[in-house]
């Protein structure tokens, strides 16, 4: 029997996209994975809340599909900064993103992805392999780094690329120099990382979450709450999501693998803007990426048929969440009473 992974994703919206994920997923890499983890963010852009019922129930006979739902009990989005409550609390550190997965899997790797990619090669294969081959000190594999935005990326200074991060090592001056030489979209808060002394690797630099493969007794090991450094889903006060752990697990000793994503996959192949991120904050941008993506579904995987599931799972859903806000908004009316 071939090594078995799973897959842990981050739902926050799109549920057409999201069957395309893992359908074109299971296509060409269903042999290496047991379980997918979906992790459904508490709060939904445009209110698409029924759509993970969708997805859920598009699969519901497939028995190359093992789906495992988890529903967090808070909405962290991208800024969590509080180390002493992640490592305390677990339903807290268990809302940061993909945070779950990596701690309820009893696989040896996990692969972890957004829920907009469109695979047309077998990517966690090449990943598998080349984990299981490569040295102890091995923690992740997928595409490195955010160059686009780093100043030292190709359309900056161009002094580093993924497959020479490990050789461009400045020291603080050298980064903070670089990193005022170029208006990049997020100078300040690089220079604020940097700031804070974490210069190598550099700021922007990290495993991408977009598709990445994770040795999950490593993670555990250094991560809270067993470990010391904040989640891989989690900001940290960095200037995106993985970007200090990034930085933290290479500063213990442990290494990336570089493999070119576009080889593999697309990311947002149905988002005419190809970000995957403007849609959350753009209802026609996000409907008509979604209107693709189903588009798509029919046309390559046959007409789609919800079956009564939906609606009723949407219903009980919406039960719960309205009671859970009027407990909130008393809470808070009740509050105010007594500061009165």
């Amino acid at each position: 029997m071939k090594p078995q992974v799973d897959v842990g994703i981050a739902f926050y919206g799109k549920p057409y996209q999201t069957i395309v994920t893992i359908k074109s997923l299971i296509q060409h890499s269903g042999q290496y994975i047991d379980k997918i983890y979906i992790s459904r963010e508490r709060r939904q852009p445009h209110n698409d809340y029924i759509g993970i019922f969708k997805v859920v129930d598009y699969f519901r006979n497939d028995p190359n599909v093992r789906l495992v739902i988890h529903y967090p009990y808070h909405h962290l989005g991208l800024g969590v900064i509080d180390l002493q409550r992640a490592k305390n609390d677990t339903s807290w550190r268990q809302s940061i993103m993909y945070q779950y997965a990596l701690e309820t899997t009893k696989k040896n790797y996990l692969c972890i992805m957004h829920n907009d990619m469109l695979f047309h090669d077998d990517m966690i294969g090449i990943m598998l392999q080349q984990m299981t081959t490569g040295p102890e000190n091995l923690i992740g594999i997928g595409s490195i780094g955010q160059c686009w935005s780093c100043p030292a990326g190709s359309d900056w200074a161009n002094k580093c690329n993924p497959h020479v991060y490990e050789d461009f090592v400045p020291t603080y001056q050298e980064a903070m120099e670089i990193t005022e030489a170029y208006a990049t979209p997020r100078q300040q808060i690089q220079k604020n990382v940097i700031s804070g002394g974490r210069v190598h690797i550099m700021p922007e630099c990290r495993l991408n979450e977009y598709c990445a493969m994770i040795n999950v007794e490593s993670y555990r090991r250094e991560t809270i709450p067993d470990g010391d450094i904040g989640c891989y889903g989690g900001n940290w006060g960095g200037v995106d999501n993985a970007t200090v752990w990034s930085h933290d697990v290479y500063q213990k000793g442990y290494r990336f693998k570089h493999l070119r994503l576009e080889d593999y996959t697309r990311h947002a192949p149905f988002d005419s803007t190809s970000s995957g991120t403007q849609a959350n904050d753009n209802r026609d941008l996000y409907l008509r990426s979604e209107a693709n993506a189903r588009e798509y579904i029919e046309n390559n995987y046959g007409p789609i048929k919800f079956s009564g599931y939906v609606q009723f799972a949407n219903s009980v859903d919406s039960i719960k969440r309205n009671a859970w806000l009027t407990i909130i908004h008393t809470y808070g009316y009740l509050k105010g009473l007594v500061k009165k």
